[in-house]
């Protein structure tokens, strides 16, 4: 049985595809549009998943949606009529887009797709509560759902119990944990549903000092319930985010591009600590309530690395998972397992412990892409040579682009389309950033091996599991020479555990560490600044040309510039 699971229309468009509950396949339309967060139907993902499983769309039983866009809809039209008539023109914008695609997604599925079969729509939240639930080994699970907003939801609060997924709480739009940090994110001067993760990069570099500023546009419970105070957002009736009672409580915002100052960097700080104590109460009181002591993440706000590491200390929770496809992307997988879990009531479950769920090409693909570029190049029949090889440029701080296997899904390079380089000395931070034309103040992550993660940073226990990058821990005293250009200004790194499941990746850093006696490398995504992830052999040769990248690893070729 196949099942195909689509999200789409908002940002993050992605399609999954699965087979009796096996992930096959799962891809970002962006990786093919080469438009960064793709909000259009994923029909090149879509197209990629079928043609890689060697089907058509007549063997698909199902298609799962990741939300309902008529109660989306509903809710749209409820706003306008509370807020009319401020939000006449954003309104009179945005219908025709909603007329023309948005609550006609059972139409474009049967349209653009040729698909005659049945249809589910899952709600939003309930499918990011299935990406985070049904990708784990856990029988019982506490499950924390928080993001910008669904259909009407903006956090819930779920129990997961054998291939059940009951919710115990919620809270509704226009309170939203996520649409206050993005609120933020904007009046820093940087863009929502993408630079939000800036703002958490820079949080280090100030102090939290605006917190009862702050918490005079959200009032909190005790219980993690809260509201946003509605006379400072603008966000229901217009295009900006925040209002001049905003500005009065805050200052003037900072415009795109502005030199950051001191009150910048503290607000970052404040936000930043105010959502996390936000955060943390929500999850203590889901403890409370569940009593399981298996927690699981998904949202947007679940890409918060650096709260997600805190909530060992923060909470009761002993076992935590993040799945690495926290944002919309991953609600596509979500939706898809939904079904077939939760709806058609297929057991067992099978855990996910890697998502290497897109494109792959073989040495001979990566020859003709080569060929056609006129760069010269090394191939190496034997794969420790190659290890050799890149290790010895590494450790002659060398610039890595690193083009292996399956690609990724979701936000994180994990050692498949990745730019590798020492993690000493602190000027490895600097050209690195520079190569991918970024703001020096953003941090980069670690891949560790997963048997020395503890020897480095204070993880909750020896043998730490995290293998989608969605934690920040502190790094020891005595290591932070050592990995210098991955500490971040607050002594934290967002790290990255790798064992055997990751192939040649851990082979590499495995002769990292013979070679040199530390454990682990910078890693960053493969693009540069307001671009996707490459996906094929000619976008990762374009930017070794365009970048200070100084060699390429695709496959079993070593690429140079002449």
């Amino acid at each position: 049985m196949y099942i195909l699971g689509i999200s789409s229309f908002y940002h993050d468009s992605a399609a999954c595809l699965i087979k009796d509950g096996e992930i096959l396949s799962a891809v970002e339309e962006e990786r093919f549009s080469r438009i960064k967060h793709d909000n259009k139907f994923p029909l090149k993902a879509v197209e990629f998943c079928l043609k890689n499983a060697g089907i058509s769309i007549k063997d698909i039983s199902y298609v799962a949606y990741y939300e309902k866009p008529l109660l989306k809809f509903e809710r749209i039209l409820q706003t306008f009529v509370e807020t009319y008539p401020f939000s006449l023109t954003p309104f009179t914008k945005s219908i025709p887009e909603w007329i023309n695609r948005k609550i006609k997604v059972e139409h474009i599925i049967k349209k653009e797709l040729g698909f005659k079969g049945k249809i589910f729509f899952v709600p939003h939240h309930l499918s990011h509560a299935a990406a985070a639930y049904y990708t784990t080994s856990y029988k019982k699970a506490a499950i924390l759902t928080v993001d910008g907003t669904g259909e009407y939801k903006t956090a819930g609060l779920w129990k997961g119990d054998g291939n059940a997924i009951s919710e115990l709480k919620k809270i509704d739009f226009p309170s939203s944990l996520g649409l206050l940090y993005s609120t933020f994110t904007s009046f820093l001067g940087f863009r929502v549903n993408n630079d939000e993760y800036k703002v958490m990069g820079l949080a280090a570099y100030g102090k939290p000092i605006y917190k009862e500023e702050i918490y005079k546009v959200v009032d909190v419970k005790e219980d993690g319930s809260f509201a946003l105070n509605m006379r400072y957002f603008s966000f229901r009736e217009s295009f900006q985010m925040w209002n001049r009672r905003f500005e009065k409580l805050f200052g003037e915002p900072r415009r795109p591009g502005e030199k950051l100052t001191k009150r910048d960097k503290d607000l970052a700080a404040s936000t930043q600590e105010v959502s996390e104590e936000i955060y943390f109460k929500m999850l203590n009181h889901l403890f409370e309530i569940t009593k399981i002591k298996n927690l699981c993440v998904s949202g947007g706000v679940g890409l918060n690395s650096l709260a997600n590491g805190k909530i060992y200390d923060n909470t009761p929770f002993k076992k935590v998972s993040i799945f690495g496809p926290a944002g919309d992307g991953g609600t596509s997988m979500g939706a898809a397992l939904y079904v077939y879990y939760g709806i058609l009531k297929k057991k067992p479950r099978k855990a996910v412990f890697n998502v290497l769920l897109g494109s792959e090409y073989s040495n001979e693909q990566i020859k003709e892409a080569i060929q056609k570029s006129g760069l010269k190049y090394v191939f190496y029949k034997k794969e420790k040579d190659l290890l050799k090889k890149v290790v010895s440029l590494l450790n002659s701080n060398k610039i890595i682009g690193w083009f292996d296997g399956r690609m990724e899904f979701g936000p994180r390079a994990l050692g498949s389309r990745s730019i590798l380089a020492k993690p000493s000395p602190r000027s490895m931070k600097t050209e690195v950033n520079k190569t991918k034309r970024r703001e020096q103040f953003r941090p980069f992550a670690g891949s560790v091996l997963q048997e020395k993660t503890h020897e480095y940073f204070e993880v909750p226990e020896k043998n730490h599991f995290s293998p989608y990058m969605n934690f920040v821990f502190q790094t020891k005293e005595d290591k932070k020479n050592e990995i210098s250009a991955i500490v971040h200004k607050d002594g934290t790194c967002r790290i990255q555990t790798v064992n055997k499941e990751n192939g040649r990746y851990y082979k590499l850093i495995k002769e990292f560490y013979r070679k040199t006696g530390i454990p682990c490398v910078l890693n960053t995504s493969f693009n540069i600044k307001g671009e996707p992830i490459v996906e094929s052999p000619e976008q990762a040769i374009q930017n070794l040309l365009r970048t200070k990248i100084d060699y390429l690893i695709m496959g079993n070729y070593l690429i140079y510039k002449s």
